[in-house]
């Protein structure tokens, strides 16, 4: 899973972009489940993000999450008063998904509402005026093929 992710997101983290690496090897970006694998979340493409290591551990914990139209929550419950926490963390409220490619499936609208209902802490950050623009390209219904397959799932006599 990790791989088919991280080429979704095209190696840069969905929340801020960040795209380290050491030669060709990227540095310090993750791939995500957004329902845990240990709670029922399935090794698909659908069910994870690309995030930098700061983000996934905030995702993880429950500060930062996902809204019904691929935007960044981030849950009021977070305190930070330093420019780093403002500009990294607090800033991303409202902000849209960077990714995935054209092509490759969003993160599945069940996947989301578990890590909001399960995961995610209180009530999110009004979004940023900055923030608010209408997401571009985005569909209630995903007509995308990944690795031969919908959703990234890859069925019988498909490998």
């Amino acid at each position: 899973m990790r791989e088919l992710v991280l080429t979704a997101y095209e190696y840069r983290c969905a929340f801020c972009g960040y795209d380290g690496r050491i030669g060709t090897v990227p540095v310090g970006l993750e791939a995500a489940h957004v329902r845990w694998w240990a709670f029922g979340g399935s090794d698909d493409v659908d069910n994870g993000l690309c995030l930098c290591s700061l983000h996934h551990k905030l995702f993880d914990k429950g500060v930062l999450g996902l809204d019904d139209g691929h935007r960044i929550l981030v849950s009021q419950r977070f305190v930070g008063h330093s420019p780093a926490a403002r500009e990294q963390i607090i800033a991303l409220a409202g902000r849209p998904l960077i990714g995935p490619q054209p092509g490759v499936c969003p993160v599945a609208a069940d996947h989301r509402a578990w890590h909001t209902s399960q995961v995610f802490h209180g009530t999110p950050r009004p979004a940023t005026a900055a923030n608010v623009a209408a997401l571009p390209g985005s569909s209630a219904e995903c007509q995308c093929l990944v690795r031969g397959s919908r959703h990234g799932r890859v069925g019988p006599g498909e490998r």
